[in-house]
């Protein structure tokens, strides 16, 4: 008896330590971390990262929606499961009406939204999802991080994470759904702008729309100068295609650009530098660019800036509000006939 208490505390220590890792390998089920990190929440100095099964953890937000491409196709809608990001963004904080939240993906493409965006719903144009005309929203929109589609996981075609919008019944831009989302920054407010495209066809083109444009894998390109730095944004020749002609479909058209014109681009101080559209032509190496070393441009150059290997540097402007295309008599008929 006196052998078995000397061991008793030894014993009980053993089952105590025995207990406390089993209890810390079943304590691994509730929303902790397992697998790789999917998605990484920034803001200031805080990082948090999430697994899928810490976001499949969060309250579920879950509805039938879609999104639309700027050519008008309409993909879905679908049965989306996912968590909202407002929900995802408590784990650093929130966010105040003095921030905006910026998605990555991890092929570079990022869009940037703000706080009525994020926080409200507010500022995202709808569209009927059979025959895509813009409607008012028939529900709440929400702003989401989605990880099933139609009951399943989201492929890695475009997921396992994929930023979208909860529109219920509706769709919305295409730009806003970000495919593979694997980063989110909280960032102090930005301010907005746009620029004036004028031609066949009068168009305002907003910041959110530029840089879903400029993205990689879409029409984003870039120019290093003299001194090293990397200027990011979009060749002239895509935005001429915007309004060009009639059409209405974004497409450039060859056959104007050869019967001749002439591309006017215009800054707030009243600079303008002018091209002829063979100058133009699918030439990459004119650029309106917003980015600087991957910054904002300067406020002397901001919003838009006009580098790149073709344009000499007396006429590399910033500031740049309107680009123009003035058509000789000739060239008007056929370029506001829709063809």
């Amino acid at each position: 008896m006196k052998r078995l208490l000397k061991k008793l505390p030894l014993l009980i220590g053993t089952i105590i330590i025995l207990v406390l890792v089993i209890s810390g390998l079943i304590g691994c089920s509730g929303g902790t971390a397992t697998g790789p990190a999917a998605l990484t929440v920034i803001k200031d100095n805080q990082t948090k990262t999430f697994t899928i099964t810490q976001i499949e953890a969060l309250s579920a937000i879950t509805g039938k929606t879609g999104d639309i491409t700027s050519s008008g196709t309409i993909e879905g809608p679908y049965d989306y499961k996912g968590a909202a990001l407002i929900d995802i963004l408590k784990a650093v904080g929130g966010i105040t009406a003095s921030n905006a939240v910026r998605i990555s993906a991890k092929d570079g493409y990022s869009m940037t939204m703000s706080y009525k965006q994020v926080a409200e719903g507010g500022e995202f144009p709808t569209y009927d999802s059979t025959t895509g005309k813009e409607v008012t929203p028939a529900d709440k929109i929400t702003v989401f991080i989605a990880y099933e589609q139609d009951g399943k996981p989201i492929g890695e075609d475009i997921g396992p994470l994929r930023l979208g919008i909860m529109a219920p019944g509706q769709v919305t831009d295409g730009h806003w759904w970000v495919k593979w989302a694997q980063k989110i920054e909280v960032i102090t407010v930005q301010q907005s702008w746009t620029i004036s495209l004028q031609g066949a066809l009068t168009q305002s083109l907003d910041k959110a729309t530029f840089e879903a444009g400029a993205a990689p894998g879409c029409h984003g390109k870039t120019w290093t100068d003299a001194q090293g730095h990397v200027w990011l944004g979009i060749p002239l020749w895509y935005l001429v295609g915007n309004v060009d002609d009639a059409s209405g479909n974004m497409s450039y058209n060859d056959a104007l650009a050869d019967q001749g014109y002439e591309v006017h681009v215009a800054n707030s101080n009243g600079d303008m530098v002018m091209f002829t559209s063979q100058e133009v032509k699918r030439n990459d190496n004119i650029i309106v660019a917003y980015e600087i070393d991957g910054q904002p441009l300067p406020s002397t150059q901001w919003p838009l800036a006009l580098v790149g290997s073709a344009v000499d540097q007396q006429h590399q402007i910033g500031m740049i509000s309107k680009i123009k295309l003035v058509f000789p008599s000739s060239t008007m008929t056929t370029a506001t006939t829709n063809k």
